[in-house]
């Protein structure tokens, strides 16, 4: 039985925001051993870029093929969507918590649909307007519903919160350019070496490299291939069959799955406020999934 686009855009976002899940509190375990965010972004796309070129290299030359026009549009994408957002939420979580990095970026739904109705007319649904109150209500919740957790904001914080948050709505947009013409995976390689461009001429990674020990190239390396190659690359193809907003709501499972796993295999406690915001956003994925409508997107 075949799995219409639907369906199969809805399990490589949900494969993403389980992989993401993950990765902030490794981020932030990163960071507490003295990693600056600005190193541990120069290490990320860097060698996300080569881990993507030599895989496709060996396996599918032609994804490499791009054209000069082409250039432009991955140096914006590179730039502004890959490092930017990339930089932003690692120096979100280091000023803040782990909690308040997610929440913040995953704003990015409602400024994409905000983008859609200013710039390119689209009529608001009815039903993805309220999917996305309810993820952002539920992550709220999910945020604030253990004693002594909730929001933990610097201006520093929030700033780069808020930056990551259109950093990633402008992920979400500008990928479906690129999708017209090309592979999801050819997006990503391309995006990544551009933002590690531009990366380099503030910290070239080499630099970034230089007096880590063994342990932390280890969280490095699951940081590279399952925090950014594999749910990135998961999110982009998942964007060839949704439109970005539908794709940001569910993308917002991710605090969801991180509380999960912690409940699971840390024991963390789940409070009856983080129940009730997990429920809101699975609420808000069905709701936005069963109303089966697809915007129409810049191309």
């Amino acid at each position: 039985m075949l799995i219409s686009k639907e369906w199969r855009g809805l399990l490589l976002i949900v494969l993403a925001a389980s992989l993401w899940g993950v990765s902030g509190s490794v981020a932030k375990h990163i960071f507490n051993q003295q990693v600056s965010p600005f190193d541990l972004t120069a290490i990320r796309l860097f060698f996300s870029f080569v881990l993507l070129f030599l895989y496709l290299a060996a396996t599918n030359r032609s994804l490499l093929r791009i054209s000069l026009s082409d250039i432009p549009y991955f140096l914006t994408f590179g730039c502004f969507g890959v490092a930017l957002v990339q930089f932003a939420y690692l120096f979100t979580i280091s000023q803040t918590n782990v909690a308040t990095a997610v929440f913040l970026e995953y704003l990015a739904p409602v400024l994409a649909a905000l983008y859609g109705m200013v710039f390119l007319k689209e009529r608001p649904h009815f039903f993805k307007v309220l999917a996305l109150f309810l993820a952002v209500c539920g992550g709220m919740f999910i945020v604030n519903g253990s004693p002594g957790g909730g929001l933990t904001v610097n201006r520093a914080g929030l700033i780069s919160g808020l930056v990551s948050a259109c950093g990633f709505a402008f992920y979400s947009i500008y990928s479906k350019k690129g999708l017209a013409r090309h592979n999801s995976w050819t997006v990503l390689t391309y995006g990544s070496a551009a933002g590690s461009l531009l990366w380099s001429f503030y910290l070239p990674a080499w630099q970034a490299m230089a007096g880590h020990s063994i342990t932390n190239w280890l969280f490095f390396l699951y940081i590279v291939v399952f925090a950014t190659i594999l749910p990135y690359g998961f999110f982009i193809l998942g964007l060839k069959y949704l439109d970005p907003v539908k794709a940001g709501i569910i993308s917002t499972l991710e605090p969801v799955i991180a509380a999960v796993v912690a409940w699971l295999f840390l024991r963390e406690a789940l409070f009856p406020l983080q129940v009730l915001g997990g429920a809101l956003v699975c609420a808000a994925v069905i709701m936005v999934q069963a109303a089966g409508t697809v915007d129409r997107v810049p191309q």
